[in-house]
């Protein structure tokens, strides 16, 4: 008898050993073909994958991981595309403002690729917005939303709101004598939120003046949407759902949806407004496009914000400049009006932001594009479904076009330096037929907070500020540039 058990005991030793190593060895190969460059990609140059896999791991964000693998890999070898693994799978990356502004034209050979990858943000957005539609349904929306942002600029929203955002920097507690030191990241990202609520919905979200529960909410959702196991395994929604991030999501879309319902019975000159006036837009059409507009309007303000106030105020040469442009201009005290705060009007000022947004943009990467058939982009052969993806933040720091690319120095805009790249290497709303149609709205919005900000007060860095020694940007999985932290320290002229 003791020796059948002991026959039934290795028996079983020997089955678990062979189911473990069955199911190690079914593991590694599943992580192999994650891992795997595909055979038909290996003629291109492709980044090392393992520093990239760590990169992530460790959330850094995407403008050191470019400046510290892409752009040396690139640079070492003169290549102006280079493969590089996210979210399992390789994509081409182009980092040559020739070759992105061919692949930003054709929109036959690469239309817009919408990701197999179940995310939470994809969720919130859907699948019918201008960004991941294609062909005639995409011409429909992009059209209508291009018509939108067509209405007459709200100058006098964004001075309002500036003037909301000047009561709340005073009311501060000073640091020494007049000085405010205020968490600029966190007030940009306010005023940006009221701005896209009026704009977008006509809709007083009040975020600058109060604790916005939608403001709160969103900020959330966003944060669990960067959960580095979810994107690493976005399948674990479906294992493992979380039901209360849904529950918040669906929240902010119910939100949404509200104040969709309230333009339909009240509308006014707003862009949710204009866009009901379609009859053909469907329900989806309407909610995912208000929701990709509501993430781009407010999260990419933000940054744009934070960069502008930040550049201006380690550059004290720049904002002197620039505050004397606009005092020229605008005059000491009265309300700005739109043709005073054109580009023409304001050349220096729209310097200091082209820098801004050229330096640090508050977009890394555009939206993924696919080859639809074999194609030659320039030197590179591009198989047929190829994902590939112009990275904004690599061609503006390509210093074969930038010359001192890491330097903020607005009067490269301005002196006819970099005059023949700037049409095709100045991208931070990407570029082609599918640019964003924000551009102009999002500039002025910018120039108007830049100039009121630039009368009314002179502004630091605090001595301890983690960006003392450059932009600590924060970790973003979806191509956010947006820095951590930033405080900064506001005095009012006399």
């Amino acid at each position: 008898m003791d020796s059948l058990t002991s026959v039934a005991a290795r028996n079983q030793s020997s089955m678990i050993l062979y189911t473990t190593g069955l199911v190690a060895l079914s593991l590694s190969y599943a992580l192999y073909r994650l891992l795997a460059l595909p055979s038909h990609l290996r003629h291109l140059p492709s980044v090392p994958i393992w520093p990239i896999v760590l990169s992530y791991a460790r959330q850094e964000p995407d403008d050191v991981r470019i400046k510290r693998l892409l752009l040396p890999y690139a640079n070492k070898h003169s290549e102006g595309v280079v493969l590089v693994w996210v979210f399992g799978q390789w994509m081409v990356h182009i980092l040559d403002p020739q070759l992105a502004f061919q692949v930003n034209a054709n929109l036959r050979d690469f239309p817009k690729y919408f990701p197999p990858w179940d995310l939470l943000l994809l969720r919130f957005t859907g699948r019918k917005n201008i960004v991941t539609t294609n062909g005639d349904e995409w011409r429909k929306i992009s059209t209508l939303i291009h018509d939108a942002f067509t209405i007459p600029v709200p100058v006098d929203v964004f001075t309002s709101l500036a003037k909301k955002l000047f009561h709340v920097i005073e009311q501060t507690t000073s640091t020494s004598g007049d000085d405010h030191k205020v968490n600029w990241a966190d007030l940009a990202q306010r005023y940006a939120l009221d701005a896209i609520g009026y704009s977008v919905a006509g809709y007083n979200i009040d975020a600058i003046s109060t604790e916005s529960q939608l403001a709160n909410d969103y900020n959330t959702f966003m944060r669990h949407t960067a959960d580095p196991l979810y994107l690493a395994l976005p399948i674990l929604e479906k294992i493992i759902p979380r039901k209360h991030v849904f529950d918040l999501m669906n929240n902010i879309k119910d939100k949404l949806a509200d104040m969709l319902l309230a333009k339909r019975l009240d509308p006014g000159q707003d862009i949710m407004s204009f866009m009901l006036r379609d009859p053909t837009l469907t329900k989806d059409e309407l909610r995912d496009n208000i929701s990709t507009l509501f993430i781009a309007g407010h999260d990419t303000t933000a940054g744009a914000l934070s960069m502008l106030i930040y550049y201006l105020a380690v550059d004290q040469i720049s904002q002197k400049s620039a505050r004397e442009e606009v005092i020229r201009v605008l005059g000491p005290s009265a309300d700005p009006s739109l043709p005073l705060l054109s580009a023409n009007a304001l050349p220096y000022v729209s310097a200091c932001i082209k820098e801004a947004l050229r330096n640090n943009t508050p977009v890394s990467y555009a939206v993924p594009r696919i080859s639809g058939k074999a194609v030659n982009l320039g030197k590179y052969y591009i198989p047929s479904g190829t994902a590939v993806i112009t990275n904004i933040y690599g061609v503006h720091h390509n210093e074969s076009v930038w010359k001192d690319a890491s330097v903020f120095r607005p009067e490269r805009f301005l002196t006819g330096e970099d005059t023949n790249q700037v049409k095709h290497s100045w991208i931070p709303f990407n570029g082609g037929p599918r640019r964003c149609p924000a551009q102009n709205f999002a500039q002025y919005e910018l120039r108007t907070l830049a100039s009121m900000l630039l009368r009314e007060y002179e502004w630091t860095l605090p001595e301890d500020s983690i960006h003392a020694n450059g932009i600590k940007n924060a970790f973003s999985p979806f191509a956010l540039t947006v820095p951590h932290d930033l405080d900064i320290i506001f005095r009012k002229r006399t």
